[in-house]
């Protein structure tokens, strides 16, 4: 694991361990006006001005209480706002929850339908480049002549062999359909299909 990465996974281990900790004094707190329906009318009585609010609230707050989660309760307190304090606690609460990520996403457009062989081998490609869960859609467009063309979220990748020749005539000068043929070429700008073929053996690493 590089550095950058125990970097971040500390950063995500203090971040949560204060929200979590911030959960707790929150649902305690809560937890002391419903104990005592007639609190929180002293606290916001009209007639209560926002130092005599902080002084009836700061009874029942914890000595050690973080001081961002004091401003808050003072805030809510202010505005009359503390019987929303349940709801926010859950709604903090569901804030700290893992949110599952979408799959990315992974559109292959080949010039004819995939055999299942050929569509299991690109998968374990695709897989060992950018890991399990992907959501792959299979498209037939003939007008790519052959090969494949696949997009990985917003990532292009050309394989096919109508941009094979684009590319070829493109390094040799060749305009419109003069002097190239739709033989595949060894050339150095031709690409290596995409296409996994299932008869040919994988090359040693």
């Amino acid at each position: 694991m590089s550095a950058e990465d125990r970097v971040q996974n500390y950063a995500v281990a203090f971040h949560e361990a204060t929200l979590a900790r911030w959960l707790a004094a929150l649902g305690a707190v809560a937890q002391s006006l419903a104990a005592d329906a007639s609190l929180i009318e002293r606290i916001q009585a009209a007639d209560v001005d926002f130092g005599e609010r902080q002084m009836l609230l700061d009874r029942i707050l914890p000595a050690d209480l973080d001081l961002p989660v004091r401003n808050l309760l003072y805030t809510l307190a202010q505005h009359g706002d503390l019987a929303l304090l349940p709801a926010v606690t859950d709604a903090l609460r569901r804030r700290m929850q893992p949110v599952e990520a979408a799959p990315l996403e992974v559109e292959v457009l080949s010039a004819i339908v995939l055999s299942d062989a050929q569509r299991q081998a690109l998968v374990a490609r695709l897989e060992a480049s950018h890991g399990p869960g992907l959501a792959i859609r299979y498209k037939v467009d003939p007008t790519i002549l052959g090969g494949m063309i696949v997009r990985v979220g917003d990532k292009l990748v050309d394989g096919s062999l109508a941009s094979r020749l684009a590319a070829m005539k493109q390094a040799l000068g060749v305009t419109g359909d003069q002097g190239l043929g739709t033989r595949d070429s060894g050339d150095a700008h031709s690409h290596e299909s995409l296409i996994p073929n299932p008869d040919k053996p994988e090359p040693m690493r």
